[in-house]
This record gives structure tokens, C-alpha cells and sequence, in this order.
């Protein structure tokens, strides 16, 4: 009869399949993060002696109703005033934004008579105002 002690086996966990998923992510995460560091760009910014200061201009706002009707910083005027009104702004500051406040049921011409009088009097910097859904 053979009265040793039977030697117990540990239980082992399996490693070899863990290890595979982790270098598989690890070598995931490598690639993609290369990809992130291509897409920026290097650059270097030019420096200045001192900065330009000067008060924030306040943008031009224009009001247009559903028919058509214009009101500049709150007068109102023709379409052919807001031409010259334009003008006369952009002499001074050609850099000036204008806020397009229209009716949503304005027509999409009236819209783009105020568009082609910025244009005209050389005026680029147009945004359109809008509600939020809050």
C-alpha cells in the first residue's frame, strides 16, 4: 500500500490569453495615437513688440422683418440707406461684423439684398443670429 500523501496540484491561471488581448489593445492604442500626433501642426508664431490694444469694436446689427422691412442699430431705413450706411462704416473699419438678425419667415431674397449691400460696401464678416432650443 502506498500511504504518501497524494501532492495537491495549485490550480494556474491561464496568463498566455490574457497577455495576448492586452498587447493586441496596447499595440491599438500605438497605432491611433500615431495618427493624433499627425494630424497637428507645427508651427511658430510670429512675435510682436507690443500688443495691438484697442476697444472691441461693437458688430453692426441688422434687423429684417418677414416683409422686408430693415432697421440698422435700431433705425429704421430703405435698402438703398443701408447700402450708404454700410459704406460709410466700412471706410472706417472694413474689419467691422455685421449680425444679421432676420424673421424666420423672411423671404430669401430680402435676406440676400442685405447680403449683396455688405458685399458692396465691402463688408465680410457676416453671422446670422438664431434662438437656441433650451
Amino acid at each position: 500500500m502506498n500511504l504518501r500523501p497524494r501532492v495537491s496540484e495549485e490550480p494556474e491561471i491561464n496568463v498566455i490569453s490574457m497577455v495576448d488581448i492586452v498587447l493586441v489593445l496596447l499595440l491599438f492604442f500605438m497605432v491611433t495615437s500615431s495618427f493624433v500626433h499627425q494630424s497637428h501642426l507645427s508651427m511658430q508664431l510670429p512675435k510682436a513688440q507690443q500688443a495691438a490694444a484697442g476697444e472691441p469694436k461693437s458688430p453692426i446689427t441688422i434687423d429684417l422683418s418677414a416683409s422686408g422691412q430693415v432697421r440698422m442699430n435700431k433705425q429704421v431705413m430703405s435698402m438703398a440707406d443701408l447700402t450708404g450706411q454700410l459704406k460709410a462704416l466700412a471706410a472706417k473699419d472694413p474689419e467691422r461684423v455685421i449680425v444679421l438678425r432676420a424673421d424666420k419667415n423672411t423671404t430669401q431674397q430680402y435676406v440676400i439684398d442685405v447680403l449683396d449691400a455688405a458685399q458692396e460696401a465691402g463688408l465680410t464678416r457676416i453671422s446670422f443670429a438664431t434662438l437656441s432650443n433650451h
